[in-house]
């Protein structure tokens, strides 16, 4: 495979809200993979952190994660005055556009509705080595599925409509994005959504966090989870094609496959294309404001429609 020079050219400045902290894809919060997952304990350690997760956690959680905070149409940091919710981030959100982002638009939101009650049933103990937090939390929180606000129905129907989700965000988690190095990366995510591997998307997402530079694959895929040297060579090699399938994709978020001369490795050369900013951990000195995390409703909203391209 030919390495080429030309790669494109995303945004020089941030773009939209933080969606992730770069901790959960420096170690395996979430399994590398989008389907045949279970209930299950996973231990894992890597140079930046360690994980305990109890729960089903997987590619698809991540998907949907990242998508919530994308395309959130308004936020609320809960302040001090509750305190089994002080920190907690709640987001309104179409979960039409969420599954859409995610790459899944044609689920039913019964569907998205198992995905978060998965995300709020597991927990994840994560020890962050960067600044030495060490957090013990699940995801969401809650899930209203009754909001009073209602978008019309996809596809120009010009009867009936939906209502907007309102999903919050455990302050446990959200305490994570506020002491930790935080991405964002919206622009980024239409091509994420497509990637129909876990092992690429999760392998992608850790390179993303990253300024450049060449990784070894084998070594990535052990870094996200992948049990490589317990798979047999054919799934080795499954994986690895996998992989290449994925190399349009991956040339869009600006990694490029290519063989190493002397070992013949599958590598990714990485090229940042802009669309991927990092932002230091930031202390939230009054949690009633979601501009702390989230740089406020006007960050969310702004340019929505280039990700969502409206509900149509």
């Amino acid at each position: 495979m030919a390495k080429t020079k030309k790669y494109r050219v995303g945004s020089s400045r941030p773009v939209g809200p933080v969606i992730a902290p770069a901790i959960i894809s420096r170690v395996p919060v979430f399994q590398p993979r989008f389907k045949n997952l279970q209930n299950t304990t996973i231990t894992a350690e890597t140079a930046w952190g360690s994980v305990r997760i109890v729960g089903k956690l997987g590619g698809i959680h991540r998907k949907v994660l990242d998508a919530l905070f994308a395309t959130a149409l308004d936020t609320f940091r809960h302040s001090t005055d509750i305190p089994q919710q002080s920190g907690a981030l709640s987001l309104l959100v179409d979960p039409y556009q969420v599954a859409k982002v995610a790459g899944v638009a044609t689920r039913h939101p019964q569907w998205l509705y198992g995905i978060l009650e998965d995300m709020r049933v597991a927990r994840v103990e994560l020890h962050d080595k960067t600044t030495g937090g060490r957090h013990w939390a699940g995801i969401v929180s809650e899930v209203n599925t009754q909001s009073s606000t209602r978008v019309p129905l996809p596809g120009g129907c010009k009867h009936g409509d939906r209502p907007l989700w309102r999903v919050t965000i455990s302050s446990a988690w959200m305490r994570i994005y506020d002491t930790s190095l935080v991405l964002r990366y919206r622009n980024a995510l239409p091509v994420l959504g497509q990637i129909t591997s876990g092992a690429t998307h999760a392998l992608a997402l850790h390179i993303l966090t990253h300024t450049g530079g060449s990784y070894d694959v084998p070594t990535g895929l052990k870094t996200v989870g992948v049990p490589w040297n317990r798979l047999t060579q054919r799934r080795q090699h499954q994986l690895m094609q996998e992989i290449i399938r994925e190399k349009d994709h991956l040339f869009h978020l600006g990694m490029e496959l290519y063989r190493h001369h002397d070992t013949n490795h599958l590598m990714i050369s990485y090229h940042p294309t802009g669309d991927v900013h990092a932002q230091n951990p930031v202390e939230t000195t009054a949690p009633g404001q979601s501009e702390a995390i989230c740089a406020g409703k006007e960050a969310i909203c702004a340019g929505k429609e280039a990700i969502c391209a409206g509900s149509q």
